[in-house]
């Protein structure tokens, strides 16, 4: 009968020291598991906005060139705006993206344009790095929205259609076939 009792205590600690260990693992498991999903993101994005810049500089100088791309921002982003800050301000900017409208108020009213912008692509929600691309013309979407382009991040991708000027890129939403 005295083994038994022993062997009771014995067991009870085998128990405490396997729940210790499995609450570690767990614990350090998730902490690792996190990291990696945010250094995923993380590589995504810078993936992206590469992808765009060297899109939109590559074809400036292919005078009459188009190409139609279609770009994969993380699965987070909702909508895309590029503003031509070369262009007059324009409030219209406001329905569609505060940020970006705030930000072309304040660098047009410095006189600042292209040179003077930190910025020129505003995601939604914000990116967690500024995006600027080479200088670009935008074909608005819709009457009324002169020097900026708003495209919806639909299923993780938007498509823009980029032809080269020469010294610029014009950048517009492609036609619906």
């Amino acid at each position: 009968m005295k083994g038994k009792k022993g062997l009771g205590v014995g067991q009870v600690f085998v128990y405490i020291v396997a729940a210790l260990t499995f609450a570690l693992i767990m614990i350090f498991g998730y902490k690792v598991i996190s990291e990696f999903i945010s250094r995923g993101e993380t590589v995504q994005f810078l993936q992206f906005k590469n992808d765009l810049e060297t899109s939109v500089k590559k074809i400036y100088s292919e005078y009459g060139s188009v190409r139609v791309q279609t770009f994969h921002p993380p699965g987070s982003f909702t909508q895309v705006c590029l503003v031509d800050f070369d262009s007059s301000y324009n409030p219209a900017l406001c329905q569609y993206d505060a940020v970006a409208c705030e930000y072309w108020r304040t660098v047009s009213d410095a006189d600042g344009g292209f040179a003077a912008a930190a910025e020129n692509v505003f995601l939604t929600p914000a990116a967690p790095n500024q995006i600027k691309v080479f200088q670009f013309d935008v074909v608005p979407a819709k009457e009324g929205e002169e020097g900026f382009l708003c495209a919806p991040v639909t299923r993780g991708s938007f498509t823009l259609r980029l032809e080269g000027k020469g010294d610029r890129t014009e950048i517009s939403l492609p036609k619906s076939t």
